[in-house]
């Protein structure tokens, strides 16, 4: 391929390329070789095709000619390099989305700079070298403007695919995706307007989803079922169609779509091989589609299609998950009113039944004779049965459902939960709580669960001596850091013991409110927990 090079100055306005006197020997020769220059062109297309290595069509040989000197000698003859230049670099941006390679491109312009220099040694045989010089400098300024044409068409394209890449990282809906990815077709291609239809399966039918450059009425007009219409069929078969004039396809039927564009390209969207839409791009002017840009428009269409279906998983996982979300806040909650209900049928039944019975033992008691001392001691034995049972309901009332929480907050609970704990762990507990204020009802619940959960396992199966344990709140989540030193254990042979529902009840419980945990332990070294979940 031509080396890259920055674009050429206009050599009629500086001389950085072409100086003031080359530019005047060339417009000298160019008006000797006026009259020679079908003679010249003709000799130079019979050897086109050995060149090029295949026949050029009518749109390849159109574009090669106007690249030569012969095609523009009037232009040249009368100093208009700048027009001149122009004209090449128009072409020459042709030849590349016909997609002729830079090598046969080239290859023909030296072909037909080797036609030219015998007729210019014909035509100034005195003073050749000097017009073969400045034959020479207008070449060189030609491949340079051909370079630059063929890096403006393949920086467009990468232009394009960068485009479309950003578009699928930066957008998480499909609605913004579909809009982005529109907009950077009809940037590519210079389009008037657009429109991107999508299969809807429950319907059958293509359902216009973005446009630009149209109105809501006039996009929705490209709504069509499977099968009918210029949509339908490209979606039915799969291939892409590119209408030079809408005014004689009658596939087109809606009045309004053929008043507002001339051409129409369109191309179905598919993903391994089932068509998902269809984009349309609608040109004001007649416009074809030159190879090179249906390849471009085929890749971006095939790039889009992949990162629609991305977005649509994407979207479709967000929604299940945020009905999982939503169903476990539910059953977080009737967990809790099942907890409160119990708490206070232990309360209002067996607490005022236990009560009862202490009162009708003690009454007991002054009945029974003083000189019956075994009955005394057995009836004492009892009574303090009955009150150690109404110590362990009433620890059993809180924790099920701990009235602190809802009356002083979280930090509170917690610090009551700890102290209660110390009765029964001959540990130390370190606490290090911040920023808890104005947590939500179902974070605070949770957060007081989970601190249960991880102490239950510190106590009854770490052998902990020392416990820490820090709440915070930071970026949109209540993060718990716990860690003992107790015995530890093997995270995967845990996983797979049936009996070990603690740890997963805590992932389960965190999963379901959209959260993460992280449990590190291993045996010897204690245990650590992580724990954050968004409020």
């Amino acid at each position: 391929m031509l080396r890259h090079l920055e674009r050429t100055p206009v050599p009629s306005q500086d001389g950085v390329v072409l100086s003031k006197k080359v530019q005047r020997d060339i417009s000298r020769l160019a008006a000797k070789l006026g009259p020679s220059a079908d003679r010249i062109e003709g000799r130079w297309q019979r050897r086109l095709e050995q060149i090029l290595s295949e026949k050029p069509d009518t749109s390849k040989l159109r574009a090669l000619s106007a690249i030569n000197p012969g095609a523009w000698t009037p232009l040249l003859a009368a100093g208009k390099f700048e027009d001149f230049f122009e004209t090449v670099e128009y072409h020459a941006r042709r030849l590349a989305k016909l997609d002729l390679s830079p090598t046969q491109v080239l290859a023909s312009v030296t072909e037909y700079q080797r036609r030219l220099l015998p007729e210019v040694k014909r035509l100034f045989p005195e003073d050749s070298t000097t017009y073969l010089l400045a034959l020479e400098h207008l070449y060189f300024s030609i491949k340079l403007t051909l370079n630059n044409a063929y890096y403006q068409v393949r920086d467009l394209e990468a232009t394009a695919f960068y485009d479309v890449l950003q578009d699928q990282l930066e957008t998480l809906r499909v609605k913004d995706l579909l809009q982005r990815v529109l907009e950077t077709l009809m940037r590519t291609f210079r389009a008037n307007g657009g429109v991107i239809l999508l299969h809807e399966h429950s319907a059958d039918r293509l359902e216009v989803k973005a446009w630009k450059g149209v109105s809501r009425e006039l996009a929705q007009q490209f709504d069509l079922a499977l099968g009918d219409g210029l949509m339908g069929e490209i979606a039915s078969s799969g291939a892409p169609e590119v209408i030079i004039d809408v005014k004689t396809d009658e596939r087109i039927a809606s009045a309004n779509i053929r008043a507002a564009f001339q051409s129409l390209w369109a191309i179905p969207l598919a993903v391994r091989g089932k068509v998902t839409g269809v984009v349309a791009l609608g040109f004001s002017h007649e416009y074809h589609c030159l190879p090179r840009e249906m390849k471009l428009f085929e890749a971006i269409a095939e790039r889009c299609a992949l990162a629609i279906d991305k977005a649509r998983l994407m979207e479709e996982l967000r929604d299940r998950e945020e009905k999982i979300r939503a169903l476990g806040e539910h059953m977080m909650k009737v967990e809790e009113e099942e907890r409160r209900r119990i708490s206070r049928e232990l309360h209002d039944e067996v607490g005022q039944s236990l009560l009862v019975a202490r009162l009708y033992l003690e009454m007991s008691e002054g009945l029974v004779p003083q000189t019956n001392k075994r009955a005394h001691e057995k009836l004492s034995e009892t009574r303090s049965v009955i009150e150690m049972t109404i110590v362990e309901m009433r620890r059993l009332i809180s924790a099920l459902s701990p009235s602190v929480l809802q009356e002083l907050g979280l930090p509170a609970s917690i610090r009551q939960f700890v102290k209660n704990l110390g009765r029964t762990f001959p540990g130390r507990v370190r606490l290090r709580m911040a920023q808890l204020e104005n947590l939500p009802e179902g974070a605070k619940i949770m957060m007081y669960r989970l601190v249960q959960e991880c102490f239950t396992n510190a106590v009854k199966h770490s052998c902990a001596s020392n416990v820490s344990l820090q709440l915070s709140r930071r970026n949109g989540s209540v993060r718990m850091r716990m860690q003992d030193d107790g015995v530890g254990f093997d995270l995967a042979e845990a996983g797979r013991k049936r009996e070990s529902f603690g740890l997963a009840g805590m992932r389960e419980r965190v999963a379901l409110l959209g959260g993460e945990i992280d449990i590190q332990s291993s045996p010897g070294k204690g245990t650590k927990v992580s724990i954050a979940i968004p409020v």
